[in-house]
Formats: C-alpha cells, structure tokens, sequence
C-alpha cells in the first residue's frame, strides 16, 4: 500500500453531520461534514488516550473526542480545547491530529492520503463525460477479499477478457485467438493501452445487437495507484468508459468504486440491467483474484512467467518500483508487528511545516529493496 496518493473513500451522501469511521491502508480515519457542508478526514486517534474520534461527536467545526471531550478542528486538525484544563489552560503544541486534504467529485468524496506539498501531488482522473449532453452514469461499490495490487492489474490486463468473461470472449474457443503487439501509453502517473478483439453480442436481451460479431476496441489505463478508466468501444458510435476507483482497506481487502458512463439506450430504465451486467462482470474478476495463489504479487520476476501479452503490468509494475523507491510503500509488516503496542497514523501534509507529532507517521519501506519485475 502506498501513500502521496488521492483515493476515493466514499461517496458523498454517505458523509454527513455525524461522523464516520473508515479504514484504509491500514489505518481508521473519522469523516464528516462541518458548518459549512465542507467534508473532513483526520486520523481516528485522539492523541491524548487512544480514544477512537468516530465515536464522538461533531461539535461546529470540529470532532469532539467521546472519552474526554477534546476537540479538533477538522481543516487542520489542530486541538481547540481541553475542557480539564478550564476556558483559560494552555493546549499543548502536540495537541493535533493529520487531517488530509479532501474534495468532492463525481458523487464520491476523494482524501489526499499522505504529506506531499500540493504542486507535486497526482491528480483526481478527470472525467470529461460526466457532464457531457448524450451521457449517463450509474455507480457501484464492491468490497473484495483480494491484494489492491491484484485487482489492479486485473483491470490492466488485456488477455484475461477471452477467458473470464464470456459475454466479451469466445473462452478460447476461437482458433485464431491471440492479443496484438500492445502498444503502451505510459506517463509520470499512469500507463495503459488499448487493443483489438473479437467478441460476441451482449447477453442481456435488451442489449442484443448492441455489438455482433467482429472488432471491438477496449483498453484500461491506470492514474496514479488507485484511478483506472477503461474504455469499451462497441462500435464507431456505441461507447461505454468505466471508471474504477480501488482503494485498500488493508492489504487483504480492497474497496472499490465504479462509475459507469455510455453514450448509447441513456434512459434511466436503462440503469438497472445496465448495473445488472456490469455486477456479473465484477464478479467474474472477483472470483478469479480471491483465488490467486500467492495472495499477493510475487515480488521476483523469477516466480513467474510473463509474456508480451503482460507487457502493460510490467510497466505498472515499474511505476509501483519508482514510487517505492520514493519511500511511499508502507511497511505493513512493521505495521502489524506493533500493531498492539504502537499507534501510527498515515502522516499528513502538515507535517513538513511542524515536526511535532505524539502518533508516529507510518513506517516505509526502505528504498533500497525496490525490485522492478521484467517481462521475458
């Protein structure tokens, strides 16, 4: 898992006045909504006994802690009262918890999970058709007992179509069957493709004749750890772009977010079979990757034997080496190992300006055990 990233962690309706715990990369996170309807995401541990916030209440601005009454102020997290120490008792410095930037997008609620200055962080993918005329969405959320990084590369890859899925392949019934030379697109964020195949026409009878038999166009390219857009091009006219928005919970279970849009049968009883489908074909992914043995991705090219084919999950692989390399993997096992003993919060942009802190940021990895994985 990985910090210095954007990660949609909910979607908007859910975040109100009353907060909300929720944990992802390992640690539990307090949400809510303040005076002025603006989302907050701070650390759950109150720093003066461990106390969880979410189950506190929101007071103004702030979250008020349920065991002693302390409050933080949710933009900066910043204790603004200790009601043991009297109206007039100075707060300590150390008195503040990481609160992360937030911002609201496309019904979700997106939280900036680790402490880069704001020039350098990544982007939120953008989604140009969802306000475009002639464009509908719908939106899903799964939970999967998997590796994130498995149900990434998932997404990425292009040969597990033909076999997977049956409304959008032949399962290697075709003779002719083979994926083309890929071409990869690859940026400082991202990498991806698109490719070419053969499939049938949709299953579902109100979706018959969207697609008969010839070429299709699809590809996924991914935006940072946790944005992948994926494109399936029916015909020169029909399109679908899907949007997946995979967040670790920790490192055996995955949120994830799915928006949908298409530009084809756009009325809103449409929605349902629409969803229908698209639920069978998550399931399809799902059971293959909660069954992959290892549970995670091998970290040696050696356990493994990729080809051409795998061509785009050696470059996201690199990218996840570079970020390594960077010191952004957190060190899960440290995590786990003081799990008992030790608080640790992921740590937030306020800490460059204040070095301060009474919960210790997440350990690392350290950058030296970067491996890049090569393709044979």
């Amino acid at each position: 898992m990985f910090i210095n990233f954007w990660y949609a962690i909910e979607e908007s309706y859910q975040i109100t006045n009353e907060p909300v715990k929720l944990t992802f990369l390992g640690q539990d996170f307090v949400l809510f909504r303040d005076t002025q309807g603006i989302v907050h995401c701070l650390s759950n541990i109150c720093v003066h006994r461990g106390a969880s916030l979410a189950h506190g209440k929101v007071k103004g601005d702030c979250i008020e802690c349920p065991y002693h009454g302390w409050q933080f102020n949710g933009a900066d997290g910043v204790c603004s009262k200790v009601p043991s120490l009297g109206p007039d008792g100075k707060i300590p410095q150390r008195a503040k918890v990481d609160s992360y930037p937030t911002e609201e997008k496309y019904g979700l609620v997106f939280a900036f999970l680790g402490d880069l200055p704001e020039a350098e962080r990544p982007p939120i993918i953008d989604i140009p058709e969802w306000d475009q005329e002639g464009w509908r969405f719908t939106t899903m959320r799964f939970t999967w007992v998997a590796n994130y990084q498995r149900a990434l590369e998932n997404s990425l890859d292009p040969a597990h179509t033909e076999f997977v899925h049956p409304a959008m392949g032949y399962q290697g019934g075709r003779n002719d069957y083979v994926v083309p030379d890929l071409e990869v697109t690859s940026s400082d964020w991202g990498v991806g493709t698109m490719t070419t195949f053969q499939s049938p026409d949709l299953p579902h009878e109100k979706m018959k004749g969207l697609k008969g038999e010839g070429q299709m166009e699809a590809g996924t390219t991914m935006c940072g750890i946790s944005m992948a857009e994926t494109k399936l091009h029916f015909s020169p006219k029909a399109w679908a772009h899907q949007y997946t928005f995979t967040t670790p919970i920790d490192e055996q279970n995955t949120k994830r977010f799915f928006l949908q849009g298409r530009n084809f049968r756009t009325d809103p009883e449409m929605d349902g079979p629409v969803d229908e489908r698209n639920k069978i074909v998550a399931d399809q992914d799902r059971v293959v990757i909660e069954r992959l043995d290892p549970f995670h991705t091998p970290e040696s090219s050696t356990e493994e034997v990729l080809v051409k084919s795998d061509l785009v999950i050696t470059k996201f692989r690199e990218l996840l080496a570079n970020w390594e390399s960077r010191g952004w993997k957190i060190d899960s096992e440290a995590v786990d190992a003081q799990r008992d003993q030790k608080a640790f919060s992921i740590p937030s942009p306020a800490r460059l300006e204040n070095k301060r802190w009474a919960i210790s940021a997440v350990p690392t990895v350290e950058p030296d055990q970067t491996t890049i994985i090569a393709a044979e």
